[in-house]
C-alpha cells in the first residue's frame, strides 16, 4: 500500500551532493538505527514545489497527497533540511526513542493452548516476533476447535510459511456461505495490521463461545478467512530495519532488494502510464515487480483469493489492512478515469460512510475516517490488493484499510499498541468491525 502519508528516509539533502541510489538501498544485516531521526510534514505550494519535493527525496520513496510528505530526517541533515526553505512541520524530533519505546517485548506464555482457551489479552500490550505470532494461532485455534482451520498456502522468499486462518460458526465450513477475507501485514514495517487483524479474531472467537447474538448470527452467515501475514519475511523490521516496507526478493542487475506486494498484483498491473501509480525501479519502494504477480508471497495468497472468489458465494468482503491514516480506500486505485468506476460504488460508499460513523460514534474523540476511491482521497496505486479482489474475483466490497493514526506526529508506523493498538477504541472491532459488519450500521 502506500499510507496516508508516506514515512520516507531520506537521501542527503546536499545540493551538490550526487545520490547513489543503489548504495543506499542494498541489503544490510546490521541494526539501521534512527536515533535523532526527525519526521516533517511536508505540504507543497503548487504542482512544481511538489515535482521539486519528489525529485529531491525520490531515493527513499515519497508521495504526495492531501496531506503532503512526511520525511524522517537524519540528524545530520536536519540543518540543511531546514534550509530548503520548505512548509514543514516537525512531528517528531526522535524516531529512534518512538522505536525504542514500541520494541518492548514481554515473553508470550505459550502453555494457555494446552487447556483449550482463549488467550488472555496481554497480547495486545506490544508486538511480537513472527514466530510467537504463529503458536498464538494455534492458541486461538485450540480454543475454538470445531470452528477453525489452519492452512499453508506457500512459502515467502526466505522459506517462511504463509498461512490462512478460517474461522466458521457451527453451520460448518462447506464453501456455500459468503466470505469476508482480511489480510494483514503485506508491508512489513505496518505491525499494527495484523495486531488488528488477530484482536477481531478474537473478539469473533470469544463472542462466539459465549453465545453473542450478534457475533453469533455473524459467523455463522459468513465465512472467515484471514491471512494476517503476507508478508512473513518483514521479520527483518524486528531484527534490522524497523522501516523496511517490501518483501525481500532479490532481482538481476541491481543490489537492491524487494518488491512492494501492493503493487504486484495481477489486475490492471502497472497502471496508466505517466501517473506514478506504481514503479519500475527496484529501488523504489513502490517497485511493482518484473511482471504480474511474480512474487512467492503473492502467488501464494492469489491461490487463496483465486479460490474463494470461484466458492458459491464468492467474496462479500475483502479488507486489506495497512497504516497509517484513518482512510477507506475503494476500487479503483489504478484510474482516475471515472468511466472506470465500479457501478456499485455508490454502495460501497455507503457501507465505507456506515464503517466511518460507527467509529465516531463510539469515541467522538476518534478522527473520522475518509472514505472513497484512491483517486479522490488519497493517490493512484496499480497493481493493489483491493483492485485485484474486485477486478478479478468479483469481490462486492474491497477496501484498503489504513488504520489509525493520521500522521507520524501520533506515531505514524511506530505506533505503540496501548495507544494506537487494537485495544484503542478506533480500531477494536465493537467500533470498525463486528458494529458495521453485524447490523449496528449500515450492513453489507
Amino acid at each position: 500500500m502506500k499510507f496516508l502519508t508516506t514515512l520516507a528516509l531520506l537521501a542527503p539533502l546536499v545540493a551538490s551532493r550526487s545520490i547513489n541510489v543503489e548504495e543506499s538501498l542494498s541489503p544490510r544485516t546490521e541494526k539501521v538505527s534512527y536515533d535523532g531521526y526527525h519526521v516533517y510534514s511536508i505540504r507543497a505550494a503548487d504542482k512544481s514545489e511538489a515535482e521539486f519535493i519528489e525529485k529531491r527525496f525520490a531515493t527513499y520513496h515519497t508521495e504526495v497527497t492531501s496531506r503532503g510528505f512526511e520525511v524522517a530526517i537524519p540528524p545530520n541533515e536536519v540543518r540543511s533540511f531546514n534550509g530548503l526553505g520548505l512548509n514543514a512541520r516537525l512531528l517528531s524530533d526522535d524516531l529512534g526513542e518512538q522505536i525504542r519505546r514500541e520494541n518492548k517485548a514481554p515473553v508470550y506464555k505459550r502453555w494457555l493452548h494446552k487447556a483449550g482457551h482463549l488467550p488472555d489479552l496481554s497480547w495486545y500490550q506490544t508486538y511480537h516476533p513472527y514466530e510467537d505470532h504463529l503458536q498464538y494461532w494455534d492458541d486461538l485455534a485450540a480454543a475454538f476447535p470445531k470452528n477453525s482451520k489452519k492452512y499453508e498456502l506457500g512459502l515467502s522468499y526466505e522459506n517462511r510459511t504463509i498461512y490462512a486462518f478460517h474461522l466458521f460458526g457451527d453451520r460448518g465450513e462447506k464453501g456455500n456461505k459468503p466470505i469476508i477475507l482480511w489480510h494483514g501485514t503485506v508491508h512489513a514495517r505496518e505491525w499494527i495490521s495484523t495486531a488488528v487483524i488477530e484482536y477481531w479474531a478474537w473478539q469473533l472467537i470469544n463472542g462466539y463461545k459465549t453465545k453473542n447474538k450478534e457475533i453469533t448470527k455473524f459467523l455463522d452467515y459468513y465465512d472467515f478467512w484471514l491471512v494476517p501475514f503476507h508478508n512473513p519475511d518483514g521479520e527483518k523490521t524486528l531484527t534490522t530495519d524497523r522501516m523496511w516496507r517490501k518483501n525481500r526478493l532479490p532481482r538481476t542487475n541491481t543490489t537492491c532488494i524487494g518488491t512492494d506486494l501492493n503493487r504486484n498484483w495481477s489486475f490492471e498491473w502497472g497502471g496508466e502510464p505517466g501517473t506514478g501509480a506504481a514503479s519500475t525501479n527496484p529501488c523504489s519502494d513502490t517497485f511493482q515487480g518484473l511482471s504480474p504477480g511474480d512474487t512467492p508471497e503473492n502467488i501464494a495468497v492469489s491461490s487463496l483469493s483465486n479460490k474463494l472468489g470461484k466458492s458459491r458465494k464468492g467474496i462479500r468482503s475483502y479488507i486489506d489492512l495497512h497504516s497509517y491514516g484513518q482512510k477507506i480506500l475503494t476500487p479503483p486505485g489504478w484510474t482516475c478515469n471515472t468511466s472506470q468506476y465500479p457501478a456499485t460504488l455508490p454502495r460501497m460508499l455507503e457501507v465505507a460512510e456506515g464503517f466511518a460513523n460507527a467509529v465516531q460514534a463510539f469515541d467522538s474523540r476518534n478522527e473520522t475516517y475518509q472514505y472513497g476511491t484512491g483517486c479522490d482521497i488519497e493517490y493512484y496505486s496499480a497493481g493493489n490488493g483491493r483492485d485485484h479482489h474486485y477486478g478479478a474475483y468479483g469481490a462486492d466490497h474491497s477496501w484498503t484499510l489504513e488504520l489509525d493514526p493520521v500522521t507520524s506526529g501520533q506515531g505514524g508506523f511506530v505506533c505503540l499498541l496501548k495507544t494506537s493498538g487494537p485495544l484503542s477504541r478506533s480500531n477494536g472491532p465493537e467500533s470498525c468491525g463486528c458494529s458495521i459488519m453485524c447490523g449496528k450500521t449500515k450492513t453489507l
